[in-house]
């Protein structure tokens, strides 16, 4: 059964502030203003790699898949009052309680860079 984390977001980031993050946290993006796909830490042997879409609202979809400890692979939506996070698939031995924690915290931090005025 699918795990969705929903965190408040101030406003949308915008492309370069996100190129920014990314390059603070070793990801790569491959595309535009409008899709492309991202990887951590390397295209050949990515631990994380997605893709995303920015629409003319500024809204951001993607997905993603990870395999530090296990597959785990969801999506993301990023919208003009929250952020949100659904994970399809996880690993078997890792705890939801455990999973949930860590999205939110990682989202928390995350949305407190985009707080209104900022």
């Amino acid at each position: 059964m699918p795990l969705t984390v929903t965190q408040p977001l101030g406003r949308l980031p915008t492309f370069p502030e996100l190129q920014d993050l990314a390059r603070q946290h070793e990801v790569g993006i491959n595309g535009s203003e409008q899709a492309g796909s991202f990887h951590h830490p390397d295209p050949e042997h990515p631990k994380v790699k997605g893709h995303y879409s920015i629409e003319q609202n500024g809204e951001i979809r993607g997905d993603f898949t990870s395999n530090l400890i296990g597959k785990l692979t969801g999506t993301f939506v990023f919208k003009a009052g929250f952020v949100e996070i659904t994970i399809t698939e996880k690993p078997f031995l890792l705890p939801e309680a455990v999973l949930k924690l860590k999205l939110t915290e990682a989202l928390e931090e995350f949305c407190a860079r985009f707080s209104p005025g900022t």
